[in-house]
């Protein structure tokens, strides 16, 4: 009986092994849509590792430093947008300066002195808390879908 049981136990291992292999090397994964953009790090080849090493960095002294311009520090990453445009409200997400992209209700302080004075549906100002809008932030069109037909042979 015990014979039995413990040949059971090392058929149904071999079986469930072989199952395991026979779907992983067989299956498939579905390719990502056309409109997904991969992030493209730095390779880790290509990469200066010098600072890793203890060698601090050398700054050229003749390039004078300029700022960036004030609106490339934002990135415009989602809207929630109020159903009339003359509503004072409405939500967007936004990112400053490369940072993870947090949600700003209007009228609140984005930045320093940058407050988020109005959302549209695709589109939201940015400016000082009594002045004119000084940004304008747009959200990127989305790429038409990929559609595709499905032709039959027409056999009759």
């Amino acid at each position: 009986m015990l014979f039995r049981i413990a040949s059971f136990l090392v058929w149904a291992v071999v079986a469930a092994a072989s199952v395991f292999w026979a779907l992983r090397l067989t299956v498939r994964p579905y390719p990502a849509p056309p409109y997904v953009l991969s992030e493209q790090g730095p390779l880790l080849a290509g990469a200066d590792l010098s600072r890793l090493l203890g060698v601090t960095p050398v700054v050229p002294q003749d390039a004078p430093a300029t700022p960036p311009p004030e609106a490339s520090r934002f990135h415009l990453a989602g809207v929630v947008a109020p159903r009339t445009p003359e509503s004072p409200q409405g939500v967007a997400l936004i990112a400053v300066d490369g940072k993870p992209a947090k949600p700003f209700s209007v009228g609140a302080k984005v930045d320093g002195d940058w407050v988020l004075q109005s959302v549209a549906r695709r589109s939201v100002a940015l400016g000082p808390a009594r002045g004119a809008p000084a940004v304008v932030l747009e959200m990127p069109l989305l790429p038409e879908p990929a559609t595709s037909r499905l032709s039959l042979p027409l056999n009759q």
